[in-house]
Parts: C-alpha cells; sequence; structure tokens
C-alpha cells in the first residue's frame, strides 16, 4: 500500500501532495508567480514581522552575540559557525511559521532548528560552504586563503582591483548556488526534505520566478542599504524582513490551497 504521508511520488514526481495544513494549504512543487509577486513577499514578510517585532529585534540581538561568541574561538568557531549557518534559518522558519498561524514568534525559534531535521541542516550548511570555497579558490586563487585566514595584505591598486573582479566573477558563478539554499530550510523544516531534494527544488523554485526575484533583490538591497545608514540599527528591521519575506516567498511559490471536493462544498441560500 501506498504511504499517503509520504512527501514523494511515482512516476510524475519526486513530491506528492501532503496533508494540508491546518489553514488548507498544502506542498505542489514550485509555481511561476507574476512579476509583482517579488513585491507581495515583501509586504506579506512585513506583516508577519509587526506582529512580534519586539521580539524579533530581541531576537536579532541574542543572534547576533551568540555568532560573535562562537566565532569568538579560534579555527573551531569558525568551523563550527560554518556549520550550523542553516540550522539558525531553519529555526527561524518554524518561528515565520508559527507566526504565520497566530502562534506567536518567540526568542526559542532562533534555536529551534537544532531540534527539527538538523543533520540535514548542518548538510545543506557543509555542502554550501564546501561548494563556495571551492568556487571562490578556484576563481581566486591563494588569495582567498589568506582573506579567510585574516592575514594583513599588501597590494598595488592594480591587484586590488584585479581581486575584486575575481570575487564578482565567483559570486555570479554561485549565483545557482545561492538559488539552491534560498528555499532550502524551510523545505527541510517544513517538508521534511533531504537537504539534496530542498537543493534542487528550491533552484527550480528560483529559476521559475527569475522576475519576481529580480524585483525582490533590489528592493531588499535598497532597504538593507537604507537600514545600515542610521548606525545599522534599521537592519534590525531589515534582517528580519528577509526571514520572514523567505517564508513568505516559500509559501506562494510551493504551496497551494486545496479545493474541497463538490460534494464537500458548503451551499447558502
Amino acid at each position: 500500500m501506498e504511504n499517503q504521508n509520504s512527501p514523494y511520488q511515482a512516476p510524475e514526481s519526486e513530491l506528492s501532495e501532503q496533508a494540508p495544513a491546518a489553514d488548507g494549504f498544502h506542498y505542489v512543487g514550485p509555481q511561476n508567480r507574476p512579476t509583482s509577486a517579488g513585491m507581495h513577499w515583501i509586504s506579506s514578510g512585513f506583516a508577519i514581522f509587526k506582529q512580534d517585532a519586539g521580539m524579533w529585534v530581541i531576537t536579532m540581538f541574542v543572534g547576533l552575540f551568540v555568532a560573535l561568541a562562537i566565532n569568538f574561538v579560534p579555527v573551531l568557531g569558525t568551523l563550527v559557525s560554518s556549520l550550523i549557518n542553516f540550522v539558525w534559518a531553519g529555526g527561524l522558519m518554524l518561528g515565520c511559521q508559527a507566526a504565520y498561524e497566530k502562534r506567536g514568534f518567540e526568542l526559542k525559534h532562533l534555536f529551534a532548528g537544532f531540534t527539527h531535521n538538523v543533520l540535514q541542516l548542518i548538510l545543506l550548511s557543509f555542502v554550501t560552504s564546501l561548494i563556495g570555497m571551492v568556487l571562490m579558490f578556484t576563481v581566486v586563487g591563494s588569495t582567498y586563503l589568506e582573506i579567510l585566514s585574516g592575514s594583513e595584505m599588501s597590494m598595488a591598486p592594480e591587484e586590488s582591483i584585479e581581486l575584486m573582479l575575481s570575487v564578482l566573477v565567483a559570486l555570479a558563478l554561485m549565483l545557482p548556488l545561492f538559488m539552491a539554499v534560498w528555499f532550502a530550510p524551510a523545505l527541510i523544516v517544513l517538508q521534511n526534505m533531504p537537504f539534496y531534494l530542498a537543493m534542487k527544488e528550491s533552484f527550480l523554485g528560483c529559476f521559475k520566478n527569475v522576475l519576481p526575484f529580480l524585483i525582490y533583490g533590489v528592493v531588499t538591497l535598497v532597504l538593507y542599504i537604507l537600514g545600515a545608514i542610521p548606525l545599522f540599527l534599521g537592519l534590525l528591521i531589515v534582517v528580519p524582513l528577509i526571514f520572514t519575506s523567505m517564508y513568505t516567498g516559500y509559501r506562494d511559490i510551493f504551496l497551494a490551497e486545496v479545493e474541497k471536493p463538490a460534494d464537500q462544498a458548503v451551499f447558502q441560500d
């Protein structure tokens, strides 16, 4: 007998329609959205943020403190930090889900990823860091290792320009990687996907919505720059907004409302 709760099906797709959530939405895979969706993700994300704005700000402060404490440990701190990058993101996605369902965003959600599919989130962090390092080293060369080590470098102006161009090329090459991880934490913790399938679905979701993401990217970049101007204080709003809009983008692209069968429809006189 086929397991109806499995997130997979064959032969049409690796994913099946899961049981609908309490709000009547279920997973249907990456869908094309209109160009205006990019702004919708931001506005919907802000609506989620403002419900628990104070708690989001507190969480950002605590998260920054914890991150600084971890990175303060030489070598080991950097390694640990690279392995749990998406563990934090996964926990915040669970927090966004709770806020969306009117259960409230709480500080505990910052750490929720450590108790929900943590191995898959760590594997996502590891694979992403490894691919990123290989790409950067391939394009930038040994200079990248010097940057990672934090050693002082003296360069001629021409060398600095060449380094900047190399970094820009590396970032361009990493665009597919960014696409593959953007929705991956949400898919791992909210759809219980293995990391490799979450990366595949995330990439397809971004690829099918290039224009909405172009609008989204430009607007969030402007917001980030503006947020950094007043002593970086505006980032206490912009950074949570990036996470909440990531969640609303996930809902818009990957979820659809379940239609009631005709024989279960409710008719009114």
